[in-house]
Formats: C-alpha cells, sequence, structure tokens
C-alpha cells in the first residue's frame, strides 16, 4: 500500500504546477525529489512476492485414520486413511524504509493470500488450508496485516503482526503459509559482531487460519491456552567460525525456558571442513502452571565433516526429566526447535528420550550442475520413560500411555531441491520431500508415510 504515497504526492505536485512560472516548477521538482528521491522511508522501500505451490499427501499406515475434517463425524472404519491436498499460496511483504532524523519511523505491510487447488472435507488435515466447523476446507481464504517501527543507530523497535525467528519463540513456515504473532520486539546490533533481542507476543494467527486472537499453546498439542510469550536473547560471533548463543523465554503461566547454544568450525586442509555444534534447553512450569509441574532439560550435539561436494553428520540427544522438552506451538502446529534431533515430522522430545541421528548432503555443483541439492537423515529414538510423571495434561495428550521398556520410533527424510539459477526463472526452487515414520504402538505420532512437493518463486519490485 505505500507504494502509492509517492504516486498521490507526484499527481497532486503535478497538477499545482500547471500554468505556474518556470521557477515554480524548479520548485515543485525540488519538492518532489525531496519527498520521494532523497527521503529513506521510500527510496528504501522494498516489496517481495513469494509464489508458494504446495502439495502433501500423508498416508497413515497400518490401519490409521484421518481424524480431520468430515471424518471427525462418521466411524474410525469409514474414515480415509490419507490426507490429500494441494493449494497455491501468496505471500506479499512490503517494507518502508526510516523517515531521517536521530528516531527513524516506518511502516511493514503483509498479505497473505490461500487458494485450494484440490481437498476435501475426507482428505483435508495437511494444515495447507483452513477447515470449517462442518469439516469442509475453505476455497480461498486471506489476511492483511501490518506493524509500525522505529530505529535508533542499529536499533529496530517494532509493534504489530510479526514472524518471531528465536530458539525459544518461532514461527512455523513448513507449510502454505507461515503463523504469525501479534506483539512488540526489540533486535540490535549497535555492538560489533552481537546481536541482541527481546520480544513480547500477545496472539497468533495459525498457519491454516486467518483469526488473529487465538493463544499460544505448545508443541505437544496440549489443550491450554496461554496469553503471553517473550523472549530476551543474545548471540555473539568470536570469530567467523565461532558463535555463541543465549536466551531466556517464557509462556506465561507454562513454563520458563532457558537455552544455550555454540558452534564452531574447523578449516582443513584440501577445502575440508568439520562443524561441532552444541545445543541445550530447560523448561521449568512458573505461575499457573498451566502445563503441570514440569522440569525438564534437553542436550544435544552434532558433528558434521565434510567439503564443498557432501558432508556427514551425526547427532546425538537426550531428554532429561519426566516430561518431554516442549516448545511453543501456534495453534495447530508447533514452532520451530532448535534441537539437534529435529525431524520433519517429529522433534525426538518425549520424556527422557535418547536419540541419535546419521544425515549425508550431496552438491551437484561440483559434478556441473549448480542449484541441484540432496538431503537424507536417519534418526532412532529409543528408551522413552514417563513411568514417574505425575503430569495430568501429558498423560492425557499421550491417551494416559504410559512408556515400556523397548518403546521407541524412528524417521527417514529425504530432500531432492534444485534452484534456477540464470535468465527469467533465476530463483525458481523445487523440493519433492519423502518422511517416513514407524513407532510403537503407543506413541503420539501413528505410522505414516508422506510426499511433499513445493515449487516456490520469490521475486522482488
Amino acid at each position: 500500500m505505500t507504494a502509492w504515497i509517492p504516486l498521490w504526492i507526484l499527481l497532486a505536485v503535478s497538477y499545482t504546477a500547471q500554468g505556474q512560472e518556470s521557477n515554480n516548477v524548479d520548485t515543485t521538482q525540488a519538492v518532489n525529489n525531496t519527498l520521494i528521491g532523497e527521503n529513506p522511508f521510500f527510496s528504501d522501500a522494498k516489496v517481495s512476492v513469494l509464489n508458494r505451490h504446495y502439495y502433501f499427501n500423508r498416508d497413515f499406515r497400518d490401519g490409521g485414520a484421518n481424524p480431520s475434517g468430515t471424518n471427525q463425524f462418521i466411524p474410525i472404519n469409514q474414515r480415509h486413511g490419507y490426507r490429500d491436498e494441494w493449494a497455491h499460496g501468496l505471500v506479499v511483504d512490503a517494507q518502508s524504509g526510516y523517515t531521517s532524523g536521530v528516531v527513524g519511523l516506518g511502516v511493514d505491510a503483509q498479505a497473505l493470500i490461500g487458494i485450494r487447488l484440490d481437498s476435501s472435507g475426507a482428505k483435508t488435515g495437511t494444515g495447507l488450508i483452513p477447515v470449517g466447523k462442518d469439516g469442509q476446507p475453505s476455497d480461498t481464504w486471506s489476511e492483511v496485516s501490518g506493524a509500525v517501527k522505529a530505529k535508533v543507530g542499529e536499533t529496530v523497535v517494532k509493534y504489530g503482526t510479526q514472524m518471531p525467528n528465536t530458539p525459544v519463540l518461532s514461527v512455523h513456515n513448513a507449510r502454505l503459509l507461515p503463523a504469525t504473532s501479534n506483539g512488540v520486539s526489540l533486535e540490535s546490533n549497535d555492538i560489533d559482531q552481537l546481536n541482541l533481542q527481546a520480544g513480547w507476543f500477545t496472539h497468533v494467527n495459525a498457519i491454516d487460519s486467518t483469526n488473529h486472537d487465538d493463544r499460544f499453546n505448545t508443541e505437544y498439542g496440549l489443550g491450554i491456552h496461554a496469553k503471553r510469550a517473550g523472549y530476551l536473547g543474545a548471540t555473539y560471533k568470536f570469530t567467523p567460525d565461532t558463535q555463541a548463543s543465549a536466551y531466556y523465554g517464557q509462556l506465561k503461566d507454562v513454563w520458563h525456558q532457558y537455552y544455550l547454544q555454540g558452534n564452531h568450525t574447523w578449516r582443513l586442509n584440501h577445502g575440508q571442513f568439520l562443524k561441532v555444534n552444541g545445543v541445550g534447553y530447560w523448561n521449568r512450569s512458573t505461575g499457573q502452571a498451566l502445563a503441570g509441574d514440569i522440569d525438564s532439560r534437553l542436550l544435544g550435539a552434532n558433528v558434521t565433516y565434510g567439503n564443498a561436494l557432501h558432508s556427514i553428520t551425526a547427532g546425538y540427544q537426550q531428554v532429561f526429566g519426566d516430561e518431554p522438552l516442549d516448545v511453543v506451538g501456534f495453534r495447530t502446529i508447533g514452532g520451530n526447535a532448535n534441537f539437534a534431533n529435529a525431524g520433519n515430522v517429529a522433534i525426538f522430545n518425549e520424556a527422557n528420550e535418547k536419540s541419535w541421528q546419521l544425515r549425508y548432503d550431496l552438491n551437484f555443483k561440483t559434478l556441473g550442475v549448480p542449484g541441484l541439492t540432496f538431503t537424507g537423515r536417519y534418526i532412532k529414538g529409543f528408551d522413552m520413560d514417563n513411568r514417574d510423571s505425575q503430569n495430568a495434561m501429558y498423560r492425557n495428550a499421550l491417551r494416559g500411555y504410559t512408556y515400556k521398556d523397548g518403546d521407541s520410533h524412528w524417521e527417514r527424510d529425504l530432500e531432492l531441491r534444485y534452484e534456477f539459477q540464470h535468465g527469467k526463472a533465476k530463483g525458481l526452487n523445487l523440493r519433492i520431500r519423502q518422511a517416513t515414520l514407524r513407532g510403537s504402538a503407543g506413541y503420539r505420532y501413528g505410522n505414516m508415510d508422506e510426499i511433499r512437493v513445493i515449487v516456490e518463486y520469490p521475486w522482488s519490485l
């Protein structure tokens, strides 16, 4: 919308100048240059559009049934055994520059538009398309939101609709349209190599919704409505190859969350490298303890060895506590988790769970096909144990199930991605993702196979 402002100013000034002396015309031109060409509010403005084409199929194995959409109104043995949807989305992001002066002011605006291409009440539930109370998916849906911002030096304060991205509060963008959250945030880069962030958010809008008044819940899908979520944290780059982060997060009346992370990369001979990354979380219940008593920790580490052609990663992760190490959720999906062993479907965060991962990445650029990459990984979780838990909320989420000796689950993720490097299609990227999940009978996710085909074309005005 801000792009129309300079147009109306030009028309108004142009009309006023008609029939006047040439010196008035020169004055008008100077005004135009001042208002537009030399005003960073307009000259630094940018508008980007992301086209996202998304096909999602999830097949519930071993007799599993899709509980979403119209399936909820019929007997289990008559429900479809899969979810299958196809949709197109547009994310329009308009950002102004900042006004001149010690305190620069600006505005951001965003429009999210979704179009159903194929779905039904029996096949819905992928998170791509909103579903009504009658169980039927929407044909089209959209929303417009915005934020105001102020900048002093390299510090920006923003109020309005945003997409926070921190280790303790991070919206999800793994479906057609991203989740958003309303609140205030601060980010500062005034100190060299140090990034500081703080935020306090009150409402959420889920990935498959246009309702800005939803409240936070958790990745585990607990039936709570948390009214606030916030964070305070810092990341410091000691060198280009070494950095560390520390964050504090709060989900009001649910938990305090503490986060530490650090990584270092060694540059070896012949273009080889070795990277080590360590991460830790600690959740403790607070206030009204809407999710019950919580005292859980998660520690994990990844080691990656590779070169420009390919790399292999090994990871280990362990939860210490009789409740899962949960993260903030945005109603119909959990937020991003910066865990060592998070997969496409599961994040391996069950009570006392141990997990390991093997991952392989291949970049075809050195083989003569720039833009083509492949990723494959396998994650195994085991030793889940909630027998000593007294937390009724998490028990109910598992339908009262108690993990037994030998319970486990595993996930395999494959992705082939290609991005065009030249020409009019430059930036267009295609991804094919396949995931397989298998687990013991009491595990909270049923066995499933899924395919995602994602086509994205970003461009800027």
